[in-house]
C-alpha cells in the first residue's frame, strides 16, 4: 500500500494532534498546575506526588491491555475509540470538586492517552513508508509539546483563571481533534489484511513479550531505556513548577512562560531531531540531546535562578519529546509491525513504573528535606544511567551479529 504525499501529510497532522490532546491536556497540564491543584485541594508534595504516581500507573496498566485490544479492534479503531473517550473524561474530571474523582477520571485520560499512542505507532507500521516513518513518529510524539505550548499561554494569559474552566477549554478542544481524527482516518487507504483478530489473553501476551524479549536485544533495550527516561522526566515535571515558584519565587505569568518554553522547545525538537536521525542515525541523536540536557541539569543544580532553570527545561523538552517517536521508529526498522506494537506497549510499562517509582521517591523526599537538589541528583543518576544503556545500544548495534539478536 502506497500512501500519497497529502495522506502522509494529513495522517501526520492527527497523530500529532492526538497525541497533544491526550497526553498534554492529562499528565502534563497536571504538571504544570500542580502549584495551584495542591491550593485547590489543600495537598501536601506527597499527596501530589501520590496522585501523580497514580496516572502513571494507569498508563502503565492501559499500555498492558493495549495490545490486546489493538489485536481485537484493529490499530485504526483503536485510535479513533481511545482519543473519542478523552474530551468525556476531561469533562467529568471537572464536574467533581472532590479530589480522588478528579484523580481517577484524568487516570482513565492517561490509560486513553498510552493506548491511542501505541496505536498510533502500530497504524504507522502499516501505512507509513520508512522513509518517513522517523520524521512522522517524531513529529507525532512531540505533540504534546504542541499542547504544552497552548498550557503555557493559558497559564500566562489566563492569570488565576479557575482549573475547572482550564479543563473544559482542554477538552472543548479535544473533542475538536476527535472529531477531526475520525474524518481523516475514515478518509485514509486501508491495508490489504485486516488487521483486527482474536485477541490473545494477557497470559498469552505476557509470554509473547518475555519470548521477545530474549530473542530480541532491541526489546530488552528500548524496555529498560523507557524505564530510565520515566525515572528521569517524571520527577522533573512533575516537580518544575513548584521548583520555580516557591524555590525561585517565579509568578505564574513566568511559570507559563517556563512551560510555554517547554512546548516550544519539544515542538522544534520533534520537526529537527526526527530529520536528523533519518539521516545520521537515532542512537546517535538521542545520545547527542540527552548529552545536552545533563549538562543544563549539572549548572542548574549549581546555579539556582530562572535562565539557568529555562535553559534546562528547554534542553529537556528537546530531547524528551521526541525521544518516543524516535524510539518507535528504530524499533519498527528492526522488527514486524505486530512486535513491533508488542515492544512500544512494553516500554510504556516501563516508562510507567519507573515515572511511578521516581515521582513517589522524589515526592517522599522533597517533603521530607524540602530540598530540590535531592530531586535534581536523582534525575542525573538516572540520566547517566540512560547514556550509559544508549552507549551499549550503538555498539550492539555495530556486532557482526546484530542483526540476528536485534532483529
Amino acid at each position: 500500500m502506497t500512501l500519497s504525499a497529502r495522506n502522509i501529510a494529513s495522517a501526520s497532522i492527527v497523530f500529532t494532534a492526538c497525541n497533544a490532546s491526550s497526553h498534554g491536556f492529562s499528565i502534563f497540564l497536571y504538571s504544570a498546575l500542580l502549584p495551584r491543584i495542591r491550593e485547590a485541594f489543600n495537598l501536601d508534595y506527597s499527596q501530589a506526588a501520590l496522585i501523580a504516581a497514580m496516572l502513571q500507573v494507569a498508563y502503565m496498566t492501559a499500555s498492558l491491555l493495549s495490545g490486546i485490544a489493538a489485536a481485537a479492534l484493529g490499530a485504526r479503531r483503536l485510535v479513533a475509540l481511545s482519543i473519542s473517550a478523552c474530551p468525556i473524561l476531561l469533562a467529568l474530571a471537572v464536574a467533581s470538586e472532590q479530589v480522588w474523582a478528579f484523580a481517577v477520571c484524568l487516570a482513565l485520560v492517561s490509560a486513553c492517552a498510552v493506548t491511542n499512542w501505541n496505536a498510533l505507532t502500530a497504524l504507522a507500521a502499516e501505512i507509513i513508508p520508512s522513509t518517513h516513518r522517523s520524521r512522522v513518529l517524531g513529529l507525532a510524539s512531540s505533540g504534546a509539546a504542541f499542547a504544552i505550548c497552548i498550557n503555557g499561554a493559558l497559564i500566562a494569559a489566563l492569570g488565576n483563571i479557575d482549573i475547572q474552566q482550564f479543563w473544559w477549554i482542554c477538552a472543548g478542544i479535544t473533542l475538536t481533534v476527535a472529531l477531526a481524527t475520525v474524518v481523516v482516518l475514515a478518509s485514509l487507504p486501508k491495508p490489504a489484511r485486516a488487521q483486527a483478530g482474536i485477541a490473545p489473553s494477557l497470559q498469552r501476551q505476557a509470554w509473547q513479550w518475555l519470548d521477545l524479549c530474549r530473542s530480541h536485544s532491541v526489546a530488552r533495550h528500548i524496555l529498560m531505556l523507557s524505564a530510565f527516561i520515566g525515572a528521569v522526566s517524571g520527577p522533573f515535571l512533575n516537580f518544575l513548577s513548584a521548583f520555580a515558584s516557591a524555590h525561585l519565587g517565579a509568578d505564574a505569568a513566568s511559570v507559563g512562560a517556563l512551560w510555554l518554553l517547554i512546548g516550544a522547545s519539544g515542538a522544534a525538537g520533534g520537526l529537527m531531531l526526527g530529520w536528523l536521525a533519518d539521516r545520521w542515525g537515532t542512537l546517535r541523536i538521542m545520545g547527542i540531546s540527552m548529552a545536552a540536557f545533563g549538562i543544563a541539569l549539572v549548572a542548574m543544580m549549581w546555579r539556582h535562578d530562572l535562565p539557568t532553570t529555562w535553559l534546562c527545561a528547554g534542553l529537556f523538552a528537546l530531547f524528551y519529546f521526541p525521544v518516543w517517536g524516535l524510539m518507535a521508529a528504530y524499533v519498527s526498522q528492526r522488527l514486524d509491525a505486530l512486535q513491533s506494537l508488542q515492544v512500544v506497549s512494553l516500554s510504556m510499562v516501563g516508562y510507567g513504573l519507573g515515572s511511578a517509582l521516581a515521582n513517589s521517591a522524589c515526592g517522599a523526599l522533597l517533603q521530607a528535606s524540602d530540598s530540590f537538589t535531592l530531586v535534581h541528583g536523582w534525575i542525573a543518576a538516572w540520566l547517566l544511567a540512560s547514556l550509559w544503556l544508549l552507549a551499549r545500544m550503538q555498539h550492539s548495534q555495530r556486532l557482526p551479529h546484530a542483526t540476528v539478536t536485534s532483529g
